[in-house]
């Protein structure tokens, strides 16, 4: 979402802001990650759940989350005026602490019924702790409607994503583009969008002649994760970059292609196109100095959209990272707020029937507004301006089915500290391409011996 403190996970953020998808029904393509697309996960639970709720007695559930924009607590309230027997006391935990607690709160004897998911939490499926959805993902046909299982999947151990069980469902998601101040690309005479990477380069290097900050990052807290998991995500084999993620043994992050992705990125860094001093720059800041008519360019999330629209009006624009080379299938990075069930939860049936109920067009325009794209992207309001950007190209990833995970999301429960720390490196001159992607490898392997 990652140093010598606990932070938001750089694939995370920590304020979530406005962006829409537009309302035509997404492709169901092969990726896990794509709206509309079957999971490869096997859930466990053979056969499926009873999903009734009673309506004769009142139900209390107790929802833990870390969420700081409007969804979670809107979502609840939508929920429970569609049945009123139900009600939440919702336990909100900023994000520092949640991410110091959540483990601590899951394993005691009461334990919230619904928690936000966030990674580390895996840790709590070896111990029965968190309830395996798999049997409700069945009755209610989960896989064909909510993107992203794959991501909340684990073996029995915990330890690898991807397949065996599945432990809850994303509500709200989320994808990372190239933010652009259309004033200056007009100004240097640049025509967007690029075609490949090659192209986008290039664009930089015409900003940086022009003496503007070509790509505004924030790296203190691990920024640059951005522009290399979308590098990644142009550069890997989707089946390789997955299993990586994903922490499935054997997987290496030192091939050519990921040599690639880290050698553009560092490139990009050396020729002076990324904003100096990046590692005294936090990832907030840098959005709030593009905003502000800092720089030509920003990659970053969808979560960013309000802020940029805010501060740069009709000049604000966004699109694609281009594939390596023209006329390839877009790819990009992306996640989502997801929810998880206790495995002590004395009222299983209400807990699944609030996850199905974020897959529904109900939930969608609450989902939208609070800053996500929704399970349900067919019944999310249409936008113009830059909210118009975001969702062309939420549509053009869910055509390629281009949406891949944050290498840092389940890899291992440390790798978000490692990757800032090995980001911070490679940007300071530290350590080379090569020995950084050897850190990184370093890490996995000595999680999934």
């Amino acid at each position: 979402m990652s140093h010598s403190r606990p932070r938001p996970p750089a694939y995370l953020p920590r304020r979530l802001f406005l962006a829409a998808a537009g309302t035509t029904l997404l492709a169901a393509c092969g990726s896990s990650l794509t709206p509309g697309a079957k999971s490869a996960a096997s859930p466990s639970a053979s056969g499926s759940a009873a999903t009734a709720i009673p309506t004769d007695k009142k139900i209390t559930l107790v929802v833990a989350d870390a969420d700081d924009t409007t969804m979670t607590p809107a979502l609840l309230a939508a929920f429970h005026a569609k049945h009123p027997n139900i009600t939440f006391k919702r336990q909100y935990t900023g994000w520092d602490d949640y991410l110091k607690s959540i483990n601590t709160t899951m394993s005691a004897d009461t334990a919230p019924d619904i928690a936000q998911f966030v990674s580390g939490m895996n840790n709590l499926v070896k111990g029965r702790l968190l309830l395996d959805v798999g049997a409700y993902s069945t009755a209610y046909g989960w896989p064909d409607r909510f993107p992203g299982l794959d991501q909340i999947t684990f073996t029995a151990d915990g330890r690898t994503t991807g397949t065996g069980a599945l432990y809850g469902v994303p509500a709200g998601l989320s994808f990372e583009g190239v933010y652009y101040n259309k004033a200056k690309v007009k100004k240097l005479g640049i025509t967007v969008p690029p075609a490949s990477i090659a192209e986008l380069e290039a664009m930089f290097a015409k900003a940086k002649a022009a003496g503007e900050t070509a790509l505004v990052a924030g790296n203190l807290d691990g920024g640059l994760n951005h522009p290399f998991n979308v590098l990644l995500s142009v550069y890997m084999k989707p089946a390789d970059r997955q299993a990586w993620a994903f922490g499935h043994k054997g997987a290496k992050i030192t091939g050519a292609e990921a040599v690639a992705a880290a050698a553009t990125l560092k490139r990009w860094m050396d020729k002076g196109y990324v904003t100096p001093k990046v590692n005294g720059v936090s990832d907030n800041d840098a959005t709030a100095a593009f905003a502000t008519g800092t720089g030509v360019f920003r990659i970053s999330g969808n979560w960013a959209a309000a802020a940029v629209a805010k501060g740069l009006g009709d000049n604000a624009g966004l699109f694609n990272a281009p594939p390596a080379d023209k006329g390839g299938t877009l790819h990009t990075t992306g996640a989502g707020v997801y929810y998880c069930v206790s495995g002590n939860t004395k009222n299983a049936a209400a807990a699944a029937a609030f996850l199905e109920f974020c897959a529904s067009a109900e939930a969608a325009p609450i989902i939208a507004k609070s800053g996500f794209m929704a399970p349900d992207a067919t019944s999310m309001p249409q936008q113009s301006g830059l909210l118009g950007d975001v969702g062309s190209g939420w549509q053009a990833i869910a055509k390629d089915s281009g949406l891949e995970p944050f290498i840092q999301n389940a890899s291992t429960p440390t790798m978000p500290d490692t990757l800032t720390t090995q980001l911070q490196l490679l940007a300071g001159g530290k350590v080379g391409v090569e020995k950084f992607l050897a850190n990184l490898q370093s890490n996995f392997d000595q999680y999934h011996a």
